[in-house]
């Protein structure tokens, strides 16, 4: 009779070498470097974009594909808190269904409106292991289930001062529980996009500014139209260069090319912030 248990190996089994186990640590660690170089080469791009002021969906869209490519079977997303500060927008989701993208932009956020909407209205991370037996999917549980979604959770995208701008999203198609590998994608994401919603943000706002001034009649005080308008202008301004300095001390010394990437960003928003400063010096001096 067989008394051996199946669920155990024999322990020659279990043996490996002292080369074979050299060799097996460094593939894995060859491989983890590989995944790290990809990343950061990944980041780098997304920077990059940001600097050269790329549109805003295109930045997204590659950080989500970013993302997903880290970790298999995952799908990802970000979403933005409308201007009102009331309802979802569609930000970037290419590997997502094109039915549930639709059916969740322009919905509203709240304490019960999905993982993302309502990350959003609490300001805080939301974990959905099953979408169908959790309260907080019950507007969108046919949707997601026609969708083949079964797990999402959900952390808002905030600026340099801790306003909320968004959301992004993890989804597995089967449930699912946070192993810890996704805290530091998460981290990587919503600091970018953050990054990149502000940057937007402010270059909107200049561009506004800009039209305004060139409107002006001749004979107003442009100096007094200008000060008016920076007023917009700051606070966007100031978050930029707060959330690319966060980002800078994070990187590692050997981070060249980010550095130089966030480095851009910052120096544009403070150049901006000098000409307000002596455009509002020059109103002063006319009064």
């Amino acid at each position: 009779m067989d008394d051996s248990n199946p669920s155990e190996a024999p322990t020659q089994q279990l043996k490996i070498s002292d080369a074979m186990a050299k060799e097996l640590s460094s593939a894995y660690g060859n491989r983890a470097s590989d995944e790290e170089e990809a990343l950061r080469q990944g980041r780098i791009k997304v920077l990059e974009m940001i600097a050269v002021d790329a549109p805003l969906q295109d930045i997204l869209t590659q950080l989500v594909l970013l993302i997903e490519a880290q970790l298999p079977d995952m799908l990802c997303s970000v979403l933005l808190l409308s201007d009102d500060g009331n309802h979802i927008r569609h930000g970037a989701a290419p590997s997502l269904p094109e039915k549930y993208v639709k059916a969740i932009d322009g919905a509203p956020i709240g304490p019960k409106k999905g993982s993302c909407g309502t990350a959003m209205y609490r300001g805080e991370a939301v974990v959905v292991t099953d979408i169908l037996t959790n309260q907080l999917w019950e507007d969108y549980r046919d949707i997601a289930a026609a969708s083949g979604l079964r797990a999402c959770w959900s952390t808002p995208i905030l600026s340099g001062r801790g306003k909320v701008l968004g959301s992004f999203a993890m989804y597995y198609h089967e449930p699912r529980t946070p192993t810890g590998a996704e805290a530091k994608l998460t981290e990587v994401a919503t600091r970018i996009a953050g990054l990149a919603i502000e940057h937007h943000a402010a270059r909107e706002a200049l561009a506004r500014t800009r039209a305004q001034l060139a409107k002006a009649n001749e004979t107003a005080n442009m100096g007094e139209i200008a000060t008016a308008l920076a007023g917009e202008l700051d606070h966007p301004l100031e978050a930029i260069i707060n959330n690319a300095d966060r980002c800078l001390k994070l990187l590692k010394d050997d981070d060249a090319a980010m550095r130089e990437a966030l480095t851009k960003i910052a120096t544009d928003a403070r150049r901006a912030l000098a000409i307000i400063a002596r455009l509002r010096v020059m109103e002063n001096r006319h009064d």
